[in-house]
């Protein structure tokens, strides 16, 4: 096997390992809306989680880079869910990473995405004013 093939895997493990960390960011207080938007999230996946061990980051403004392009949310396996600061009290936003954090993982699985928790930009039918209209143009993601 050529050495290149045995170092890939070396290089992406250690790439993953940095962990994700944009410029611009710091700690927050969750908002208490956001208690209720967990418990609105558990009630519609039918799963239950720990609010408090989320560490919450606001990151300064529209969206920040993330695996899929410019997010506007991003959670992390270590309980921390990242928000642009212009969305931190968008429900969908917040929710959706919720919904991550109670999972315990990536992707968008339906459900509980879109089917039992509309939590997707396509899906979303609850206020459809807090959903930015030019959000296709922007391309901001949900990861």
């Amino acid at each position: 096997m050529p050495r290149s093939l045995f170092l890939f895997p070396l290089v992406l493990t250690l790439l993953g390992a940095c962990g994700f960390d944009p410029a611009g960011d710091a700690p927050m207080d969750a908002p208490s809306v956001y208690r209720e938007w967990w418990a609105e999230t558990e009630a519609c996946s039918g799963i239950s989680g720990n609010f408090d061990r989320v560490r919450w980051l606001v990151v300064e403004g529209h969206s920040f880079p993330c695996s899929s392009g410019r997010c506007a949310g991003h959670w992390e396996s270590s309980h921390e869910i990242y928000i642009a600061k212009d969305w931190f009290m968008n429900e969908l936003v917040v929710r959706h990473e919720i919904l991550h954090d109670l999972l315990g993982r990536a992707g968008h699985p339906a459900p509980p995405f879109g089917n039992g928790c509309p939590l997707t930009w396509e899906t979303w039918t609850k206020g459809k004013e807090g959903v930015d209209p030019d959000i296709g143009a922007a391309r901001v993601n949900l990861d």
